[in-house]
């Protein structure tokens, strides 16, 4: 077995516990390859850090489908570089 490297994206950010765990359970029912960065750091410094979910780059574009229409108590959405060029605005 070779270490390959796996490129993460990031998709969102949210303080909430609740959203963190109903995310969870959307991805893992869908196969989506994922992980939650200070998943276990930001509920000991009071959510002062937001948890931050990473999806496997290749799996970004279904991940977002899927998530597009789920309201969460609070979270706002990651744009990256490549989605702002992208957007269709030449302005």
């Amino acid at each position: 077995m070779t270490n390959a490297f796996i490129e993460y994206v990031p998709i969102l950010e949210t303080h909430n516990a609740g959203d963190r765990v109903f995310l969870k359970s959307l991805l893992d029912a869908e196969g989506i390859v994922y992980f939650i960065q200070n998943e276990f750091v930001a509920p000991y410094l009071f959510n002062a850090l937001p948890m931050r979910l990473m999806v496997q780059k290749e799996q970004a574009d279904l991940a977002r489908e899927i998530l597009q229409d789920v309201e969460l108590s609070y979270s706002y959405t990651i744009v990256t570089d490549t989605d702002a060029a992208s957007d269709g605005d030449d302005t």
